[in-house]
């Protein structure tokens, strides 16, 4: 049977070939710089100004860009390990306070004072800064004000189960805290490796582009990464 792929498929498949990571292209940066030096091809870029001290000064920054990927690796790791942790916590306590609102709901039925002053009637936000707000709002609210906190105990919302929610919405806070500083390493780290390769792309480009030109010899090119169609 005949199959044939739509438009959108072959241009999909398309880009995902031609995409290359920043790994990639450090990758071919490294086999072009590390063989610039080699017989056949060092003298003949010489030509158009390409020193071996120009080619280790290439080769230097390189080196730099490699240990700015290496760290931007590692917070980026980091942010995703708090990311994770934290939303494991909210969901955990999201999952107990779902249950409850439900149960002050029933339980409150008509009161429009508590209806409202624990906003069991408001649609949960989904941001977390809403959504915390909304949490600490109907716990203080159930531990503060005496007539709440004895009604929700006889549907089994006691004092401890009020007090471990809180002490568990703190907690989150403070993992949420953790969070935004890894997020903002983790940016930093991205920014920094993206200017050092931001700068020196355009040089390993170029380079490229001279020994398209001065090496005719397909081994040559090949050997600073350069793929060859044969004739």
């Amino acid at each position: 049977m005949e199959t044939t792929e739509n438009p959108t498929t072959e241009a999909t498949n398309a880009s995902k070939t031609k995409y290359e990571s920043i790994d990639d292209k450090i990758a071919k940066m490294k086999i072009a710089f590390d063989n610039a030096s080699l017989p056949g091809i060092v003298e003949i870029m010489l030509t158009v100004g390409y020193t071996p001290e120009k080619i280790e000064s290439l080769k230097t920054r390189l080196a730099q860009l490699e240990t700015l990927q290496q760290v931007r690796t590692k917070e980026y790791a980091d942010q995703l390990a708090e990311t994770d942790k934290l939303e494991i916590k909210r969901a955990a306590i999201d999952m107990l306070f779902v249950t409850h609102r439900k149960l002050v709901k029933i339980l409150f039925k008509g009161d429009i004072q508590a209806i409202t002053a624990l906003q069991v009637d408001a649609l949960k936000p989904v941001s977390f800064a809403g959504w915390m707000q909304m949490a600490l709002n109907f716990y203080q609210q159930l531990s503060s004000v005496a007539t709440f906190k004895t009604k929700v105990a006889g549907v089994g919302i006691t004092d401890a189960v009020i007090n471990n929610q809180l002490q568990e919405l703190a907690a989150l806070q403070t993992l949420k805290n953790s969070q935004r500083k890894e997020t903002a390493e983790s940016q930093a780290a991205t920014d920094a490796r993206d200017k050092a390769f931001d700068e020196l792309y355009p040089l390993y480009s170029e380079y490229i582009q001279y020994a398209k030109v001065l090496l005719p010899d397909n081994q040559a090119l090949e050997a600073i990464g350069v793929k060859v169609k044969a004739k």
